[in-house]
Formats: structure tokens, sequence, C-alpha cells
């Protein structure tokens, strides 16, 4: 019995599913005249979309590394679009490719299916360059920052309108990187050159600062240099590390409801990218964090697995397992006290005393 015992909790103890699982990485295949500047998620291609830093250009990103082209230099029209691809994102509810262009600065949507495009819009408030881009999926509403200025642009879904929703010199005014749109109506936005991440309430008009990433590396600076993960959690980008940043408020899974504030935020984790390793995106695939580094090698595009991805795991499986193993125990002993009172009968019945 005991050894069965001993193999039995072996055999659960390693059978968590953080401790089943591998992560991914894709080398990507690409000439080294490619430059990418984003990265994003298309489910339903069920590949990666890059942007690329050198002309207004977007490739897909195959999970055997392969790229392919799929809106060219040529059919963007740089004239109306820009020069560069600053960011992208994936509308996948209107399935809608939306990407930002610099140089002129502007905003395309794209099918997904045919990378026709649907409209593009110029943004000349943008001063020539675009910070980072997202989509309230619910409505289809897409928000743009600037680099070179504190403000956010809001572009309707069909591209036949824009405004400046926040006017405010956010950090004496100083450009802002890559945003993202949450749930409860909130724009979080980060501005490399202070650490700063801000929380922008465009219904209100308000600006506050959730959080200063101080004693990291530069933010890098990037658009899609953030990413959100859940309602109330991001990940965000420097030049060597991934950070993982949750809403003070919801230091439990049990309080994550619609209207969380952000009124704070804090860096739950942290993970490097790898030795001569430089971060250029990241992006979001069906609940999993992925970055987009570059190096000496090429771009290689990596699975994040984050340190409190694990303590999670571990408190839910990792307790169900000593829960289980508790019962084991008692089972056994209980086991060993009812043979031992047969043992005890077996005696008294043949006179041994």
């Amino acid at each position: 019995m005991a050894p069965l015992f001993f193999i039995f909790l072996v055999f659960l103890l390693s059978s968590t599913p953080y401790s089943a699982g591998r992560s991914i990485n894709i080398n990507i295949n690409s000439s080294t005249l490619l430059q990418f500047s984003s990265l994003a998620w298309d489910p339903i291609a069920q590949h990666f979309v890059a942007g690329s830093n050198l002309d207004s250009a977007v490739y897909a990103i195959l999970e055997t590394g392969t790229v392919k082209c799929v809106i060219s230099k040529h059919s963007s029209n740089n004239s109306i679009t820009g020069i560069s691809t600053t960011a992208v994102a994936v509308d996948h509810v209107r399935q809608r490719l939306i990407v930002a262009f610099s140089n002129h600065s502007s905003v395309a949507a794209y099918d997904l299916k045919s990378y026709g495009r649907i409209f593009a819009v110029p943004l000349p408030e943008l001063n020539g360059g675009p910070g980072g881009i997202a989509v309230d999926l619910e409505s289809g509403e897409v928000f743009v920052t600037s680099a070179r200025r504190g403000i956010v642009l809001q572009v309707g879904p069909e591209g036949d309108r824009w405004k400046v929703i926040s006017e405010f010199k956010i950090q004496g005014n100083q450009g802002l990187g890559g945003l993202v749109h949450t749930s409860n109506g909130y724009i979080i936005t980060v501005q490399p050159t202070t650490k700063k991440v801000f929380k922008v309430d465009y219904v209100k008009r308000t600006v506050e600062e959730v959080l200063s990433v101080n004693g990291a590396n530069l933010l890098a600076q990037a658009g899609p240099a953030i990413v959100l993960r859940t309602n109330l959690s991001i990940a965000i980008a420097t030049s060597r590390t991934i950070l993982l940043v949750k809403s003070a408020k919801s230091s439990s899974r049990i309080f994550e409801k619609k209207d969380s504030p952000w009124e704070q935020a804090d860096v739950i984790d942290k993970i490097k990218v790898g030795h001569g390793k430089t971060v250029v995106a990241v992006a979001m695939r069906e609940g999993t964090t992925f970055v987009l580094t570059k190096s000496q090698g090429g771009y290689m595009i990596q699975e994040v697995i984050w340190r409190s991805k694990f303590l999670e795991d571990f408190e839910t499986w990792g307790l169900f397992s000593i829960f289980l193993v508790c019962l084991l125990v008692m089972y056994w002993y209980f086991w060993q006290w009812t043979n031992g009172l047969e043992k005890i009968k077996t005696f008294q019945v043949y006179g041994v005393y």
C-alpha cells in the first residue's frame, strides 16, 4: 500500500497543467531587409500580423516562421496612409485590421479576409507620428495616441469622423506610446520618456497617473509596447523586459468587476527577454502574452511565461493536490488502524495472549 501511495503522490504533483506545458517560440524566417514595428494576433486567420518600420506594408507571420506580405506598400497608397507602419490592431468582431501610419499620419481599416481597404483617415493632429492604436470591440471606435504630443484621438468605426478626446497636456505635453481600451470605458496609455502610465476617462474628460515605472529601463518606444491581458491587467514592454501591471484593486481574480476604476496600479511581475535581445512589440494570443524581439540572429516571437501565472496555477492545483494527499494519508492511516484491529481480533480468537 505505501509504495503505491507514494507513486500516486509523485504522479499527482507532477501532472499540474503548468508543468506539463511548453512555451511557444517562433523563429521568423525573414529577409534581413525587413524591419518590424508592431505585432497583433489575427484569431480568424490564426496567425500574427506585423507592421513594417521601413514602409507602409503589413506582413502575416505564420506558426512556421514564414513571412507573407498581406498589404503591400503599393496597395496601401502611401500618399494617403504614410511611409511607415507604426501600429496594428485587430477588430475580430468586424473582421478588420486597423493600421496606424506615420508621415503622413493616418489610420486605415482593411478587411481581414481580402485585405481590401475599407477606409483611410488622415490625422494631421498627430504631427506626423502616431504612438499607438487600440479598438473598442463593442462600438468599433478606434483610439490613437500621438508620439509627439500628449493627446488621444478617437476615430469613428466607419472612418467618417474623428476628434481629439484628450486635449490635456499630459506631463508637459510629451508624446505618448501604446494604449489599450478596457471594456469599462477607460484608456490606459504609456508615456515612454517619463515611464508613466495614465488612465484617460474620455467620458469625464479626465487624465490620472496610475503608475510610475521607477527603476525600469526606458519604456519601449514602439506604439504596440502595451497590451491588455484582462480588464484589470496589462503587459508593458521596456527595451529589455516585459512588465505585468495590475490594477491595485484587483489583487484577487474574484474582484475583477467591470466597473474597476484603475485608480492606481502595481507591477506584479517582470520577465527579461534574454541576453542580446531587444523588445519590439507585445501582443495577446488567446489569453497568452507574446513578445516580438530582435537580436543579431533576427526576429523571434516568444511566449511570455509569467512567474505569477505559475503561482496562480500552484494556488489552484497545488492546494487541490495537497487536499487530495491529506485525504489519502488519512485513508492510509485508517487502513493501518483497521488492519491492526483485525490482527488483534485474530489473536484473541485463537487464544494468543
